[in-house]
């Protein structure tokens, strides 16, 4: 397997520990941002009211304003009523606050407006603004740029108005200043978040690294003495006859070559880059399955074909052959119950899929671990001559052909599928339902 291959799982645990990093700083500090401004505004907002209340009892103090007069003239008749300084609130603030009000009669006409000490609003533009918000029937609250409070007794209706344009900006402003600072805190974080996760994988990358090496080491190092035992265990067979100690040896040195292979297989898998060329997958697959066909018999089982013919993959011709013995040889040592071995290839638009699938069942937790290397359930740790390592191989090997390989249970079968990318062909294809014995 290629060193980017190799890191893939690094590579996705690294995304993974940012990603989980910046959704948490994300969501702090959108959280803290949210509350800050929710506070914030509450805060303001209730002593805005709080004013225009003291505002409305001023006014209540100082009479109602004088009936409306001619143009040009105050509508207040003898102005707004006087600003006390109060108690309960910030006497600068409230003197520097801009106030207006519209009266009503019991009629419901305007009968006086306090256009306060500036010009920003018309009588006509505040006279329209009151007569929406008594539609509205809510006494206290926010409208555009406003904060009113709506106050009535038995000779008039009052609309108190505060001009709520500079703590809006300033609410604004705080705001975009926020997210523009929150912006540039996640590039750094994002950044921070990196090197944190390479820093953090670093030492499983290398044990990863170290184990890898060791499995080939041993590999190879085990190899030639299990060749040596296998041999002298036969020559001494032959000299002194057959017993049970010599077939014990060379049943064990058996079972030991096979499982150095299997490493090897492994570690090659995991380490070179396969050669890849165009073959016929279907022609691949149907030989990799008729030398299964005797085992089946042995085991009383039969072997259920439908291969698509003419379907072209670039791929290794040998770790591909070794992908379909792997799932036929798992097929077979591992069915239970009763039902055929079912080898279906079919074409996919993107592809080839190959599915492999027999009597049995595979509990739910042991299926995010059955590619694991040395996995093996607990219904199958007996010596099966299987070490673990058949469908972590199996894994490589897709991997490596950029497909993807996965497990599934349902109606007690097991199915193995297996995805390749394909390769476009000129030609015309065709199908076929035909059994191993009738394609010999």
């Amino acid at each position: 397997m290629s060193k980017g291959r190799q890191n893939s799982a690094f590579q996705r645990s690294r995304r993974q520990i940012v990603a989980v990093v910046m959704a948490a700083f994300l969501l702090l500090f959108v959280g803290t941002l949210a509350m800050i401004y929710v506070l914030s505004y509450q805060e303001l907002y209730q002593e805005n009211l709080d004013m225009l209340e003291t505002y409305v009892e001023q006014y209540r103090e100082n009479g109602n304003p004088s009936p409306l007069q001619d143009e040009g003239q105050s509508r207040l008749g003898g102005g707004h009523p006087e600003r006390d300084e109060p108690p309960d609130h910030d006497s600068t603030r409230y003197l520097l606050s801009a106030f207006y009000s519209v009266a009503f009669d019991g009629t419901g006409q305007v009968s006086s407006v306090d256009l306060g000490s500036g010009t920003l609003y018309t009588e006509s533009q505040l006279s329209q603004v009151a007569e929406h918000l008594l539609e509205t029937g809510r006494t206290q609250g926010t409208y555009g740029n406003f904060v009113y409070c709506i106050d009535q007794d038995e000779t008039y209706t009052l609309v108190a108005l505060m001009d709520n344009t500079l703590v809006s900006d300033s609410f604004t402003t705080l705001f975009r200043n926020a997210l523009l600072l929150g912006a540039v805190m996640v590039v750094v974080l994002f950044l921070c978040a990196t090197a944190l996760a390479r820093w953090i994988i670093r030492p499983l990358e290398e044990s990863d690294r170290r184990q890898r090496q060791f499995l080939s080491d041993a590999g190879h190092e085990l190899k030639t003495p299990v060749a040596v035992v296998e041999a002298n265990a036969e020559l001494l067979e032959r000299e002194v006859g057959e017993n049970k100690w010599l077939r014990n040896i060379r049943s064990e040195s058996s079972r030991m070559a096979g499982l150095v292979s299997e490493l090897l297989t492994l570690v090659r898998t995991e380490q070179e880059p396969p050669q890849m060329e165009p073959l016929d997958f279907s022609r691949l697959v149907l030989g990799g399955v008729l030398p299964f066909e005797s085992v089946a018999f042995e085991l009383e089982r039969k072997l259920d074909c439908r291969i698509d013919e003419n379907i072209t993959i670039q791929g290794n011709p040998g770790q591909l052959s070794q992908l379909v013995s792997i799932l036929m040889d798992n097929a077979l040592s591992h069915s239970d119950g009763a039902g055929d071995i079912a080898i279906d290839l079919h074409r996919e638009k993107a592809g080839a899929l190959l599915t492999v699938s027999n009597p049995g069942f595979i509990p739910e937790q042991d299926r995010a671990e059955i590619f694991a290397r040395f996995f093996r359930s607990d219904s199958n740790r007996s010596d099966t001559g299987h070490y673990g390592l058949g469908l972590t191989i199996a894994q490589n090997i897709v991997t490596a052909h950029r497909g993807e390989i996965a497990v599934a249970c349902s109606h007690g079968r097991v199915c193995f599928s297996v995805r390749l990318p394909g390769r476009e062909e000129k030609r015309r294809t065709s199908s076929g339902n035909r059994s191993p014995q009738q394609r010999q």
